[in-house]
């Protein structure tokens, strides 16, 4: 067997180790299952029992692997079926929980009509596309020195070759 997932296991962990698994560290993996409203004790409806932080990991590693769930059984010492049974329900269990929160307004400031408008206005303020619809936060993203076209690829106020994702 591998070692059950505890409070006290995962921040014993390296940081990048749990990040690694979890996607999240230790602390923000334990806060996160608290403000999830997950029970304390999650049961399925097999009776399997988890903690809701050891529910919430194993959902996370999950998620975060393309692997086999046999992996998981042998990393965290749960058989299959409470290991499959658990990300089926607690999954269901966020959504029925937090959907709301998920819920795009369509028929809002995100309706293909709006979404138009916002499109035709950044355009006839001068955009050389006529299917921006909006701005993101200029996020600048290193790349390797390309061999063509440097010069347009170079941020000088980062002092690096970069791309920059602007524009929906």
């Amino acid at each position: 067997g591998g070692q059950r997932i505890t409070i006290d296991w995962l921040r014993a962990l390296a940081p990048g180790d749990c990040l690694d698994q979890f996607r999240l560290y230790a602390d923000e993996l334990i806060h996160l299952a608290v403000v999830l409203d997950i029970p304390e004790i999650f049961r399925t409806e097999r009776r399997y029992a988890f903690t809701r932080v050891e529910a919430l990991a194993l959902l996370l590693a999950r998620f975060k692997s393309a692997a086999d769930i046999s992996d998981l059984t042998r990393k965290y010492d749960r058989c299959r079926a409470p290991i499959s049974e658990l990300v089926n329900e607690l999954s269901e269990f966020l959504d029925d929980r937090w959907s709301h929160l998920l819920d795009f307004d369509t028929d809002g400031v995100l309706a293909p009509a709006r979404m138009q408008q916002y499109a035709d206005a950044i355009y006839e303020a001068g955009a050389p596309l006529d299917s921006v619809l909006g701005f993101m936060d200029c996020t600048i993203r290193g790349i390797c020195r390309p061999s063509r076209w440097q010069r347009a690829a170079y941020n000088g106020y980062k002092k690096l070759h970069a791309t920059k994702y602007q524009a929906i």
